[in-house]
């Protein structure tokens, strides 16, 4: 049975909020819908140390675990990004257009160059979240760049003036390029594409990735998103997940002069891995620290 989870204001609530549902229902649930109002909204810091304390990078049981920060660098990777202090507007001056331009040019690029060390890194043998936005299929530097094809269309948009457009989807297991003609010939088609995550290769039942699609939807000027994961796993990768999505979002925004909307997760099973931390007992233990509720 589906579960919609109370939206929040930020993220740590929203994850928080999730961990509670699930565990509450029985440790899992498919179809599971978290949703951050605002994204930008700082993070509770008793929600993130809480994850911070359990989540200590190393071998585990549960695989090897990582820190909130390295899952979320692998959908955003925020070091290698530096913001200018404005956002893309049609009026602003070339030299300021120029230093946004720059600044993602110079993200691709430095990204761009890490990724052949970074698939050989455990778990990124099939690349990573960020080099298949950036770089599709994502193993190397030089492939598809989506993301700025999404920002090229949607500051295209914002300059005709235009606020409220679904930017709608791709089927998940389709290829991420469109056709060159296509792109050459009719490049108003990008705007019904996400940002593709899934390969058609990707075989796997579990592990990566369990990230399928990304979705964009513009309205009322504020550029929103929706992502779409197989398995969620609550403690070990979802806080990190929705860090590294709200500041995707975040550069998106920026780059393109919309205001952020609000993030949604569509979880198609949302799991409290109570088998690997201390079952019913661990996970509660982490909500009620989450909570300010610990011994």
């Amino acid at each position: 049975m589906s579960d919609y989870v109370e939206p929040a204001d930020d993220l740590g609530e929203a994850w928080l909020r999730t961990l509670e549902l699930v565990h509450a229902r029985g440790g899992r649930r498919v179809n599971v819908l978290t949703t951050i109002s605002d994204p930008l909204t700082p993070e509770d810091p008793a929600v993130r140390a809480a994850i911070d304390a359990l989540l200590v990078p190393g071998p585990h049981k549960s695989g090897t675990i990582h820190s909130v920060q390295t899952v979320a660098s692998t959908i955003f990777p925020q070091d290698l990004y530096q913001a200018p202090p404005v956002a893309w507007d049609p009026a602003l001056p070339d030299e300021q257009k120029q230093r946004l331009d720059e600044a993602a040019d110079d993200l691709y690029a430095a990204y761009g160059g890490m990724l052949p060390l970074l698939c050989t890194a455990d778990g990124n043998s099939r690349g990573t979240y960020f080099g298949r936005m950036v770089s599709w299929p994502g193993k190397e530097a030089g492939g598809y760049n989506q993301l700025a094809d999404r920002v090229k269309y949607l500051r295209n948009e914002r300059s005709a003036g235009r606020r409220t457009h679904n930017l709608s989807d791709i089927a998940v297991g389709g290829e991420a390029e469109p056709p060159e003609e296509l792109r050459e010939d009719h490049p108003s088609a990008l705007h019904d594409a996400g940002v593709q995550v899934y390969a058609p290769t990707d075989r796997r039942q579990r592990g990566f990735p369990c990230l399928v699609h990304i979705d964009l939807t513009l309205l009322d000027g504020r550029l929103s998103m929706l992502a779409v994961y197989r398995h969620q796993y609550l403690v070990t990768k979802a806080y990190g997940n929705l860090v590294g999505l709200a500041r995707l979002l975040a550069f998106l925004a920026q780059q393109t002069g919309f205001e952020v909307g609000e993030l949604a997760v569509q979880a198609t099973m949302a799991d409290t891995q109570q088998g690997d931390f201390g079952g019913r007992k661990g996970i509660k233990a982490l909500i009620d620290s989450a909570r300010g509720k610990g011994g």
